[in-house]
């Protein structure tokens, strides 16, 4: 499911992100405490699970970080 939201929001917001899917068993993952096969991060900072597996609001969350990401260029 998230894989598939994934998918969405890159083809949507296209080189504004950089969309990686690693499994919960490949050498990215090792790092994390993985408690759930669906877990995606955004920079590095956890997104929730009704998020990521909503192409809705995972496209809103996507939206506002990515405002709030021009917001502090510059500073």
């Amino acid at each position: 499911m998230a894989t598939g939201v994934a998918n969405k929001m890159k083809a949507h917001f296209g080189e504004a992100i950089d969309v990686k899917i690693h499994l919960i068993n490949s050498l990215e993952a090792a790092n994390y405490v993985l408690r759930a096969a669906t877990t995606v991060f955004l920079d590095d900072a956890w997104v929730p699970l009704d998020i990521a597996t909503s192409a809705s609001r995972m496209h809103e969350y996507l939206e506002q970080a990515l405002a709030s990401e021009g917001t502090n260029e510059g500073s």
